[in-house]
């Protein structure tokens, strides 16, 4: 628990990025913080709900660079060295000691005209960092399985769930990513699958 950590990624700016993704830190699984962001731990969503929204395979490092490059997708996070204040990687027990304020700027082109914050803990600390930035923005649902239940407990949640438009957290997860990522290229008639 008193362990200092430092991120174990370089921020991924592809030069014509349109998009920026911003998480708050990868998890270690014990060993390892996995083949890229955030695939420590093994239960994070983040590159399934990539993978299922833009309709591309993100099973290895190879993939998901190719799915970021392929759409456009510049990532980094909040923070650079961090402790944390309980043994696991819920972003609410992150202590952090060093903002990754160098990694963001390097991936904020001209070209980016659109942040991601993948919760409201990165939207805050981002917004912490750029008080004076302008750039549009939007906060998607956590990739993180601690957030299922907060998802779960949502009334648009379960009335979706209800009237059948989605058949679990992760439906609506992805339908959450799919709408905000894609936006105008999201027709009518390319709904998720329900699953």
């Amino acid at each position: 628990m008193d362990r200092v950590e430092t991120h174990p990624h370089v921020a991924f700016c592809p030069p014509d990025a349109i998009t920026l993704i911003v998480g708050s830190f990868p998890c270690f699984n014990g060993v390892d913080y996995g083949d890229w962001f955030y695939s420590g731990s093994g239960r994070n969503e983040f590159w399934r709900l990539l993978s299922d929204a833009f309709g591309l395979p993100a099973g290895n490092l190879e993939q998901k660079k190719n799915l970021a490059v392929k759409h456009k997708i510049a990532l980094s996070d909040v923070a650079y060295r961090i402790m944390r204040t309980k043994n696991n990687c819920s972003d609410s027990n992150l202590l952090i000691l060093e903002y990754n304020k160098a990694g963001i700027e390097s991936c904020l082109l001209p070209s980016v005209s659109k942040v991601f914050f993948t919760g409201r803990f990165v939207e805050r600390k981002f917004q912490k960092m750029f008080p004076e930035l302008v750039i549009s923005s939007e906060v998607l649902l956590s990739p993180s399985p601690a957030a299922n239940r907060y998802v779960g407990s949502l009334s648009d949640y379960k009335t979706r769930l209800l009237t059948g438009e989605v058949r679990s957290v992760y439906d609506y997860k992805l339908r959450d990513y799919r709408m905000k990522l894609l936006g105008d290229r999201l027709s009518e008639n390319s709904s998720p699958k329900v699953i």
